[in-house]
């Protein structure tokens, strides 16, 4: 990761509290020079020439290496031609070790001939596999490398156990490359195989149909029956355990972790129920989710059948698991409809941002889901204003910049903003029926931006005449927030506006019965300059500094920093060694760069040996700017 956004206010928009990768602050999104590299297809971002030969099945064979931090072995394709006349069969890579390739018609394997072109730093380097007599099967040897950004080799310290090495990747957008050689875009599918070797001591899993409760035996073999896009491949390995929620969802962590986190997030199963009930069926075998190490960058990681979840939601009170039923809803809108470029971003995490609030409302009721979605568009609209026009547009232009740049609020909270208005003009009835048949008629297939336009006027915009084509297309296509936005109040909000204004004036105020998101709601509001008497009056009443709520001790860390309120300041130091989550440590990164830029740096230091490659680019990215 490149950049990261910096805008991070009082509470956290959707897109960084239940989101996959962390976004930018993009200083620079103006045309650059035109492509650097020539790529087959429309994807900008991938070499691949699935137009000329596609891979719909991979098997891997992994050797997991904790010393070396590699993973080495094989990875087997079965190809299918699209263009009979194709001479070579083109992968993505990037700094991965390419020992040999293996051809085969079906009878034995022969070695073959192959190239890497040249490093690009986006792209990597495409590994180009000579076709001799159109090869149905073709096997790369290779090794990743130590630092493979897709990778986090977490060390015994850096674990709840203290005792074991964890290891877990991070794909999306574009670092599947980083750990096997693949067509990385998620324009095309594959279903996968492995077989993991791994130390017998600890449980190997992938994104996949992994068998229930595994044995430590040091071999390990899933398979995925469905086709996913290769940014959903995934590979953890550590000291697990497992704890079955029902039949086919279960929690996998390590062994002082999991009771808690079986207890924070047993509602995953009524969150399936209500979800299948309004969207159609769950489509994958299983719906697993595994909790990783605090070093994991972002609050979670949607990959099929086991989802990746950050312990640092895991507040005692289910106050956070908006998350959760976010990674749940990607099972509907991304893993099984797919974005076809990064561009159309929007397609998946829009669309997943309102399916998670759907759900928030059946399970949790009406209330907290309008205060989330209050609290997601005051971020939206603050957080825009620091956007270049370019960036507030939902279909963008993205050409070949990192495609980390584009995970911005824009393709999450005004995505599903658009998503509220289409519902408001034509009915929850009948845009729930929409929704739920295109989910069924892009079922496994990914479409890009203009394709979704034709089918929303096809089936829902032309024969209503509550909602226009110009609608539609100034939602897609211009910048800032349309008039037609839909604003929601919630009468909760309002009651804390009165008690901090009572509170202000010295009256005794009863805060203790307030949810999460009235006391962000109460801490974004608050004046600048309070004297140290109300800062340690709030902290006593509303039990700020020992707060094990990571979203609420955040906003507090950085009013507690810009105010120097010195009996806080210990948490600081606590939570920048103690996590990698970029939602949390940016914002109180920028305010120690305000406040004491000389401890942010030296913080910095003394962290960054235990973060995450995109926890430490992100920073330094944020560090640069102060310097």
């Amino acid at each position: 990761m490149k950049t990261i956004k910096t805008t991070l206010l009082v509470s956290a928009p959707m897109w960084l509290l239940a989101c996959s990768p962390a976004p930018e602050p993009v200083t620079d999104f103006s045309p650059s020079e035109h492509y650097r590299v020539q790529t087959p297809t429309d994807d900008l971002h991938s070499y691949a020439n699935t137009n000329d030969v596609r891979a719909p099945h991979l098997h891997l064979e992994l050797d997991v290496n904790f010393e070396e931090k590699t993973l080495s072995g094989f990875a087997e394709y079965q190809l299918e031609y699209i263009n009979s006349e194709a001479a070579e069969f083109v992968l993505d890579t990037d700094d991965l070790d390419i020992h040999r390739v293996e051809l085969s018609d079906g009878e034995g394997w022969q070695d073959g001939s192959f190239r890497l072109g040249e490093d690009d730093p986006v792209l990597g380097a495409a590994l180009r596999i000579e076709l001799t007599d159109q090869p149905t099967k073709v096997r790369v040897h290779y090794t990743s490398s130590p630092t493979a950004t897709g990778l986090d080799w977490v060390e015994p310290a850096g674990t709840a156990g203290g005792e074991h090495p964890y290891l877990y990747s991070q794909s999306q957008p574009h670092y599947a490359r980083t750990w096997v050689p693949i067509q990385d875009t998620a324009s095309s599918r594959l279903t996968f195989s492995a077989r993991l070797t791994t130390p017998p001591q600890l449980i190997g899993l992938m994104g996949a149909n992994n068998p229930p409760n595994p044995e430590r035996t040091g071999v390990y073999e899933m398979a995925s029956e469905q086709a996913i896009p290769p940014y959903l491949m995934a590979i953890a390995v550590g000291d697990l355990e497992f704890h079955a929620l029902n039949e086919r969802m279960a929690i996998y962590a390590e062994p002082s972790v999991l009771e808690a986190a079986v207890n924070e997030f047993s509602y995953t199963t009524d969150m399936m129920e209500v979800t299948e009930s309004m969207f159609g069926p769950y489509a994958w075998d299983r719906y697993d989710q595994l909790i990783l190490p605090p070093s994991f960058p972002f609050g979670g990681m949607e990959n099929p059948q086991l989802a990746y979840i950050t312990p640092t939601v895991i507040a005692g009170d289910q106050s956070l698991v908006s998350l959760i039923a976010h990674e749940l809803a990607h099972s509907w809108s991304g893993n099984l409809v797919t974005n076809a470029t990064w561009r159309d971003l929007w397609l998946n995490e829009g669309f997943t941002s309102y399916v998670q609030n759907r759900i928030m409302e059946a399970v949790y009721g009406e209330e907290r889901a309008l205060m989330e979605r209050m609290l997601a568009d005051q971020s939206l609209k603050r957080s825009i204003e620091s956007l270049t026009e370019r960036q507030q547009v939902l279909h963008l232009e993205l050409e070949q910049r990192d495609p980390e740049t584009i995970f911005t609020s824009v393709p999450y909270d005004k995505a599903a903003s658009f998503l509220f208005f289409l519902e408001s003009r034509v009915g929850r009835d009948v845009f729930d029926s929409f929704v739920r048949q295109y989910f069924a008629d892009y079922s496994f297939k990914s479409l890009n931006t203009k394709e979704f336009e034709q089918y929303l006027y096809d089936n829902l915009v032309d024969s209503n005449d509550n909602v226009s084509r110009e609608d539609v297309q100034q939602w897609l296509y211009q910048p800032g927030l349309p008039e037609s936005m839909v604003t929601v109040e919630v009468d909760a909000f309002s009651e804390v506006d009165d008690a901090r204004q009572a509170w202000l004036e010295g009256a005794a105020v009863d805060m203790s019965q307030w949810s999460i998101h009235e006391r962000l709601y109460f801490l974004r509001h608050l004046p600048n300059g309070m004297s140290d008497d109300e800062l340690a009056r709030l902290d006593r009443e509303l039990g700020l500094t020992s707060t094990q709520n990571n979203a609420v001790l955040t906003n507090w860390l950085e009013i507690a920093i810009r105010h120097d309120y010195e009996p806080a300041l210990h948490r600081v130091e606590e939570m920048a060694l103690g996590m990698g989550r970029l939602a949390y440590l940016i914002p109180v990164y920028s305010a120690l760069l305000e406040a004491d830029p000389t401890r942010a740096f030296e913080l910095y230091e003394q962290a960054k040996p235990d973060y995450h490659q995109l926890t430490r680019d992100s920073i330094e990215a944020l560090l640069a700017d102060a310097r």
